[in-house]
């Protein structure tokens, strides 16, 4: 009988024979992963600025008050 390891390690053997690295595949890849990473960048930005547009406009600071 195998123990739980055992059956671990044979799944681990079995994954890592099928993995085959194909240099072309990257050509297809990295413009999509580009654009990913840009579009997530875009979106915090937005976020940060509108975030501190928000607390710009909304604080309730004492005009009167000098700095």
């Amino acid at each position: 009988m195998l123990t739980t390891l055992q059956i671990l390690a044979l799944q681990l053997v079995t994954l890592v024979d099928k993995l085959v690295f194909r240099g072309s595949s990257w050509r297809q890849t990295l413009p999509a992963l580009v654009i990913g990473m840009v579009g997530i960048f875009l979106v915090i930005g937005i976020i940060i600025l509108a975030t501190y547009a928000l607390n710009k406009g909304f604080s309730k600071k004492d005009k009167n008050k000098e700095e």
